[in-house]
């Protein structure tokens, strides 16, 4: 497959819907307190509400969809991944992608303004600003199940990306 914009595009939205679907899930089952729009949002603002607004067109639009899903697209070119092979190698692709966004986890106190030590995630009171607890490598402080999880977003991410992907590209 050559590397198409708007197909990569789509399925990166596509592969970010999904994840965001898992991660919800998980955040409502009680297994993760990892909100990973308000830790992008919160970057911006300190109003939890806009945080978690610029955080989720942040996450979904620009990272899932124009950076991440173009990268992958380029990837799939760059390999001359055949269309019925998309949805492994995406796979494949995420596992790698989900371990340096692990790591790139204990990474963000250092650059995050509303991130440190004695911080919890979630709001103290109604209208509280954002203060986040850094989440450690592969976002482990965030409960026991974000660790897995967090790869397993991307494993997914990247299978989900590979058959939209071949789908729409031509």
């Amino acid at each position: 497959m050559g590397f198409e914009f708007w197909p990569a595009v789509l399925a990166g939205l596509a592969g970010g819907l999904v994840m965001t679907a898992m991660m919800t899930t998980m955040q409502k089952a009680g297994k993760t307190e990892m909100d990973m729009a308000l830790v992008e949002g919160s970057m911006f603002t300190g109003d939890r509400g806009k945080a978690k607004a610029i955080g989720l067109m942040m996450h979904l639009v620009v990272m899932s969809a124009l950076v991440i899903g173009s990268i992958y697209g380029l990837l799939f070119a760059w390999l001359d991944v055949d269309s019925g092979n998309a949805w492994w190698v995406g796979a494949v692709i995420g596992v790698v992608h989900g371990l340096i966004a692990g790591m790139a986890m204990a990474m963000l106190p250092a650059m995050h303004p509303r991130m440190h030590a004695g911080a919890t995630t979630t709001p103290a009171a109604a209208g509280s600003p954002v203060e986040l607890e850094p989440p450690g490598l592969f976002a482990k402080n965030y409960g026991a199940a974000t660790p897995p999880g967090l790869v397993m977003g991307h494993v997914v991410y990247g299978l989900v990306l590979g058959l939209v992907y071949a789908l729409l590209a031509s």
